[in-house]
């Protein structure tokens, strides 16, 4: 088996699918890896190659591996793509599904991480990720509140960006209530340091008028589905000037209705509304090591003739 790992185009994106020790650890695979594709972390092409890769241009990489890993999909076309060839990376369905399917009837398979089970951890680069957007979203968030000292914070869902959000909110000083859409995320929301817990969102708009909020975060997805809308009109007129709402889940739709992705938006009443596409690639290093961890553990249990894991 060999698996080619591509340097990353996306926009300001700065990690790479496999680092160095996870290759050195996948003994009976074969890697190519793209020309300067671990440069931006500091992993140069002879660190690749003392773990025991081969180094390539783009064409190489495509031509003999038999799955190519990514991190976001390439800002170029796949038309070199050979069929039979895996693809393994987040994949967007999304806004991807017409590019996804094109692929499948060329023989090409789309391996997304937005698929993997919370039952795989070993695997699940998508939590891992949300892990760290969520740390880096609130902190960022926080950056762009007008209130100072403690700020309320309201956190909008309970996966693995939401209560990393919790936790950052908490670490910061800050008071922050949660919301989920299931009352058996109470203790985990509690654990995490919530200091109130919503089990519903219909009570949202109440809450809002009697706690507004200094910072927001919206985390509330299921991966793989559209984001629900949260945050409507009416939320948003309730809300004070100054109020910042970080929408995690633009791509998929985004919880806020004023939400426009890779923008920072200021309403008529003062609120601001921002999101980023790609929050831990501002920790690129941590994020490139737990990603990596993942790659390398679905790349030991993959079966090429299958095509899964």
């Amino acid at each position: 088996m060999i698996v080619g790992v591509l340097r990353e185009t996306a926009v300001d994106e700065r990690r790479v699918a496999l680092i160095p020790d996870d290759v050195r650890g996948l003994a009976s695979v074969d890697v190519i890896v793209e020309r300067d594709a671990g440069r931006s972390i500091g992993f140069s092409d002879a660190d690749y190659r003392a773990s025991g890769a081969r180094i390539a241009e783009r064409a190489e990489v495509f031509a003999r591996s038999d799955i190519v890993v990514w991190v976001k999909p390439p800002a170029y076309p796949l038309d070199s793509v050979r069929p039979g060839t895996a693809l393994i990376g987040f994949q967007e369905p999304l806004h991807r599904s017409d590019v996804i399917a094109g692929l499948r009837t060329r023989g090409i398979e789309s391996i997304g991480y937005e698929t993997v089970a919370h039952s795989r951890p070993d695997i699940d680069a998508l939590s891992a990720m949300s892990r760290i957007a969520g740390e880096v979203a609130y902190a960022q968030g926080r950056q762009l509140c007008s209130a100072h000292g403690a700020m309320r914070a309201l956190i909008l869902g309970c996966g693995q960006a939401g209560l990393a959000a919790i936790t950052a909110a908490v670490a910061h000083g800050d008071e922050p209530t949660a919301i989920g859409n299931r009352p058996d995320q109470e203790s985990l929301a509690i654990q995490h340091g919530a200091k109130t817990f919503l089990p519903n969102p219909v009570g949202l708009l109440a809450h809002l008028a009697a706690e507004p909020p200094d910072l927001i975060v919206c985390a509330a997805v299921h991966r793989g589905n559209r984001g629900p809308l949260l945050l409507d009109g009416a939320a948003l007129d309730i809300l004070r000037p100054g109020t910042v709402i970080v929408d995690l889940v633009a791509k998929s739709g985004g919880n806020c209705v004023a939400t426009i992705p890779d923008r920072d938006v200021t309403l008529p009443n003062g609120v601001i509304v921002t999101h980023r596409s790609n929050y831990p690639t501002l920790r690129p290093l941590e994020a490139s090591v737990a990603y990596s961890a993942a790659t390398a553990a679905l790349l030991k249990t993959y079966s090429i003739t299958e095509k899964q894991w």
